[in-house]
């Protein structure tokens, strides 16, 4: 069962990360840059640490990996305690994504790729093969990008090769720290769309770094929100935060437009549909499309309806009135 432990280790066999009472002072600060943080990251969850400069969501990821060491707690990565092994060795089982992207200029796409592995003492038919994957899985055509060196690609392109990078090694976990701040929002937009497919395929652990609460909804299956005194002010679903914050700090970091935010979140197949054959001129929807973009297609086709496959009909008063439903349910708790 989830609720047991790993022998020996205290570590539920289905999490893959776990921080407890893990801190963090900097020499001659006044204030603890991590406070006791206890966190557990289940294998293939998306984890996204968001907040203001200053509170400790990248001190907190760089922990994880130990380029920052901890003042205080135990970090267990995949069963194993990380301040007890080699600092190095971790290193290498961990994917690390970074905003300035990090590859070597001096080394083409190929061989940034292919680091880890040559350094895990791989064979060079396996490495190529490796980068042939990796490349094709970001979308890089390995023929053209493979000899190409970093100057020679876009922003967005670069960024691309940093995920085949850190997946190189097939590492259980990825850290990725704001690797889409420093790129245009249309591309953004683009790179996240493909990172959450990407997700869906390879289902690695990942804990992601961002200032951006869009951002965070967009990606996480969980988010934990530290305020500016580092703080964990809440860790739960994006739906659970923007139907019920924990308190004023989350309420204003999360801002306006909440209600039209869930809508980009909830299911069309989770809305109580009328049975039945359903409406003739409704637009015909899968379970799993957002109200968000159900509403969009109804009314891009002139209707006030849809059809949802295997549940029945929805009006476009419906579904507005199911996000009512659960803001006033919100209000009440």
């Amino acid at each position: 069962m989830s609720e047991q432990s790993t022998p020996g280790t205290g570590t539920r066999s289905d999490v893959m990360i776990s921080l407890r009472d893990v801190s963090k002072r900097y020499s001659g600060a006044d204030a603890e840059a991590v406070r006791p943080l206890s966190i557990d990251i289940e294998r293939g969850e998306f984890l996204v640490l968001v907040g203001p400069s200053g509170c400790g969501k990248t001190t907190t990821l760089r922990m994880i990996n130990r380029l920052v060491e901890p003042s205080g707690g135990e970090i267990w990565v995949d069963g194993k305690n990380a301040t007890r092994v080699d600092a190095d060795e971790l290193r290498r089982h961990i994917g690390y994504v970074i905003q300035q992207v990090g590859l070597l200029p001096h080394m083409t796409i190929g061989e940034n790729v292919g680091l880890v592995p040559k350094l895990l003492g791989w064979g060079k038919d396996r490495i190529r093969q490796r980068v042939t994957e990796l490349l094709d899985l970001v979308g890089l055509d390995p023929d053209t990008y493979r000899s190409r060196y970093p100057k020679q690609l876009s922003g967005g392109q670069q960024q691309r090769v940093g995920v085949a990078r850190a997946l190189a090694a097939d590492p259980p976990v990825m850290l990725m720290d704001e690797p889409f701040g420093a790129i245009d929002p249309i591309t953004r937009g683009h790179l996240q769309d493909e990172f959450l497919k990407l997700q869906a395929r390879i289902r690695k652990t990942i804990v992601f770094v961002t200032h951006d609460i869009d951002e965070a909804l967009r990606l996480g299956d969980r988010i934990a929100i530290f305020d500016e005194n580092a703080r964990l002010a809440q860790l739960a679903t994006p739906l659970e935060i923007l139907t019920n914050p924990a308190d004023d700090f989350v309420r204003s970091f999360i801002g306006d437009g909440a209600a039209l935010r869930r809508l980009a979140l909830l299911r069309v197949g989770d809305l109580p549909a009328v049975p039945g054959v359903g409406i003739r001129d409704g637009v015909e929807v899968e379970p799993d499309e957002t109200v968000s973009a159900v509403l969009e297609k109804v009314l891009a086709a002139g209707s006030d309806s849809a059809v949802v496959r295997g549940r029945g009909s929805l009006t476009v008063q419906d579904m507005l009135l199911a996000t009512a439903v659960r803001d006033e349910s919100a209000v009440a708790t």
